[in-house]
């Protein structure tokens, strides 16, 4: 079977065929590692990724292959439609100040949607406020609450921005929201569950929590290297606080990279909006600054992602075997992942799962055909590090005899 290399960015969004073909297009003995996929019937099946397979496949499981139980490749392909529709923009009317507080009428429209989320677009900076959210059908109301949440821009070495106000999905048309801290509400965008793209909880391994000066460190160990994470969830049994935090990332726990920066809280009526994190690590660190105010109490972290899930082609003969492991494979090219979503019946899907990973018993690395220098960038540094040192002790010494 003849197969054509595409584009890395057209290889992300690929990966399976129509029908199960003769395996003659891999050696699987060239594959570190395998496991088995069970499912039942006919249908389409998806697969959620695991840690282990985020840490010893490929990116975009570029080397990822699945035999069926009779040794036929079968193909497979990221699940189709998993698109971010996004936050709607809506009309803002009746923008102004009251008091202290800024206001705005957000009209949403007369089609009924569920909503439990707003993006304010608000005039401020270096500021930290609260912004409360009412609803009602009818734009003179009653209003009922429904949450205030914090909303802040702290400038300087770790900044953190939000204007996202949280609360309990509702179908009013009309929200109102007051809001302090700023001078404008400009403009609004809202959002539901269905608007955005479906996240799973990633499993986390262990969790640890120590106290450092005024610092309360989280770290979150999710068992593998390069899982992704794309927020956090951070709450506490402490019943009133504010306060900033940090995010950190490692894959070896030797040395953490800042992510990102947010404020948590917890008040009467409030909701503390997920942190927006995406990271591709093993380990996660929260740094919480607690000033002078004793360290939370009951503090708790989940990391969700985005599915990443598989669509696997069915009909074929299971268990199915997952192969994966080989860094230097090119990646597979399906017909399965070029036809559209309604040819391949992906509401049909039925959920299979992944057995214990092992390794190939007869896995031979095959051949390395890059050239030595990408072989070997460690030691390449190294040589020229060394000869950048004698150079310049062959000028030191040569300026000191002219001297």
């Amino acid at each position: 079977m003849r197969r054509t290399i595409f584009p890395l960015i057209a290889l992300m969004s690929l990966a399976a065929g129509a029908q199960p073909v003769a395996a003659a297009g891999f050696d699987s003995a060239e594959f570190r590692y395998q496991r088995p996929l069970v499912a039942e019937g006919d249908e389409p099946v998806l697969v959620e990724p695991d840690g282990a397979l985020f840490e010893h496949s490929a990116p975009g499981f570029a080397d990822l292959r699945i035999t069926d139980a009779r040794g036929r490749e079968v193909p497979w392909r990221l699940r189709p439609g998993g698109r971010n529709r996004g936050a709607e923009s809506v009309r803002v009317i009746n923008s102004g100040r009251q008091g202290r507080f800024a206001v705005a009428l957000l009209d949403l429209g007369q089609r009924r949607k569920v909503r439990d989320r707003v993006e304010l677009d608000v005039a401020g900076r270096d500021f930290v406020g609260r912004a409360a959210v009412l609803g009602a059908d009818d734009r003179g109301g009653p209003f009922t609450r429904l949450s205030t949440t914090g909303i802040y821009d702290v400038r300087g070495a770790r900044s953190a921005q939000s204007a996202t106000a949280v609360f309990p999905p509702s179908d009013f048309r009309y929200l109102l929201v007051r809001a302090t801290g700023v001078t404008r509400i400009a403009g609004a965008k809202v959002s539901g569950a269905r608007e955005r793209l479906r996240l799973v909880r990633r499993v986390v391994r262990s969790v640890s929590r120590r106290e450092e000066g005024t610092r309360t460190i989280v770290t979150l160990d999710l068992g593998f290297r390069d899982v992704p994470v794309d927020e956090l969830r951070v709450g506490a049994a402490t019943p009133r606080y504010e306060r900033p935090v940090t995010v950190f990332g490692s894959n070896r726990r030797g040395r953490f990279v800042p992510l990102s920066a947010a404020r948590v809280f917890r008040f009467p009526g409030s909701t503390s909006p997920p942190i927006d994190t995406r990271a591709h690590h093993r380990y996660v660190r929260v740094e919480i600054e607690n000033g002078d105010d004793p360290p939370l109490r009951g503090i708790e972290v989940s990391a969700w992602s985005r599915s990443r899930a598989l669509l696997i082609d069915g009909g074929g003969s299971y268990p199915y075997t997952v192969h994966y492991g080989n860094p230097i494979a090119r990646p597979p090219s399906y017909d399965f992942a070029r036809l559209p979503a309604r040819a391949i019946a992906v509401k049909r899907a039925v959920h299979g799962g992944l057995g214990p990973e092992r390794q190939t018993a007869a896995f031979e690395p095959p051949p390395d055909t890059r050239s030595f220098t990408a072989r070997n960038p460690g030691l390449v540094t190294a040589a020229l590090v060394l000869a950048a040192v004698a150079l310049g002790a062959v000028g030191l010494l040569t300026l000191r005899r002219r001297s």
